[in-house]
């Protein structure tokens, strides 16, 4: 969502925006980056949920695409 939102400040027009963040979300890597951290995750805490959670925590803030966009429009 953080996409759509950096997409909007860009963009006035909304109607392709959700597309387009999926589209960036799917091409960036990051879809494939997040999905095989977060399967290395479950498997080192299992159902640890204090730290399995810091571990999705940590996951969600290392790989946040507003790092991508930022980096791209320069």
């Amino acid at each position: 969502m953080e996409y759509i939102y950096f997409f909007l400040q860009a963009n006035e027009d909304a109607s392709n925006a959700l597309y387009f963040a999926v589209k960036e979300y799917q091409s960036s890597g990051t879809q494939a980056t997040v999905l095989n951290a977060l399967q290395h995750a479950i498997k080192e805490h299992g159902y640890d949920h204090d730290t399995l959670s810091q571990a999705i925590i940590d996951i969600i803030i290392n790989n946040h695409m507003c790092k991508l966009i930022l980096f791209k429009t320069t």
